[in-house]
């Protein structure tokens, strides 16, 4: 069975910051990985996942080496077969007609902005180290939910988990007991996470 479940993050205004940063790098080699899959699946290449993690480590030393394998695997999931917009067709195509200008022109431009640049995603692994996710994990702390994202260098982002069972079949209610079970038994199951930039907050989904 496979569950895709959304949440919200509360964050100090400084770790904000700091995960912004962070997301707008993996965006950009998110992009960079896309387009160099394209390139080398033109020209056939073997093991093109080699040379893409290669490139994005020199072009993004500052990036944990798993953000790299993740921005791969988010790449691998746009068609290469036909033009992709990053940050939407539709709101390129509103931007270049330039009929805005002023207030409306720039919540456009920032819209677009959040959908090109606003993606963090960490996949999921079974390995007992990374109890459920490496980068992006959930974990209790002083009672409530959190999700721990990983900055590099042993340095983490400690973001509150805003979310509630919508009824008594919501599946959060599912995937808190899982957690749960993983957490008391050291038994993890793999679940991936995604962070989006909306509105200036911070949206998460979770499969698994």
């Amino acid at each position: 069975m496979f569950v895709s479940l959304q949440f919200k993050l509360e964050l100090k205004k400084e770790d904000k910051e700091k995960l912004i940063k962070l997301i707008r790098k993996q965006s950009s080699a998110i992009r960079v990985a896309y387009n160099m899959l394209k390139e080398l699946e033109k020209e056939k290449t073997k093991n093109p996942h080699a040379q893409i993690y290669h490139r994005l480590r020199q072009l993004f030393p500052e990036l944990p080496t798993k953000y790299i394998d993740s921005a791969i695997y988010k790449a691998k999931q746009y068609p290469t077969d036909k033009p992709v917009v990053f940050g939407s067709k539709g709101l390129f195509e509103k931007l270049c007609k330039n009929h805005l200008s002023g207030k409306a022109r720039e919540k456009l431009k920032k819209q677009w902005r959040e959908l090109r640049q606003g993606t963090l995603i960490g996949i999921g692994s079974k390995h007992r180290t990374a109890q459920g996710n490496l980068l992006l994990r959930f974990m209790e702390l002083d009672g409530k939910l959190h999700l721990r994202i990983s900055t590099g260098n042993r340095e983490f982002i400690y973001a509150k988990v805003l979310r509630e069972p919508s009824n008594s079949k919501d599946k959060w209610i599912t995937f808190m007991a899982m957690l749960l079970e993983s957490w008391q038994t050291k038994n993890y199951f793999p679940y991936t996470v995604e962070l989006k930039l909306r509105d200036g907050e911070v949206y998460g989904n979770v499969s698994f």
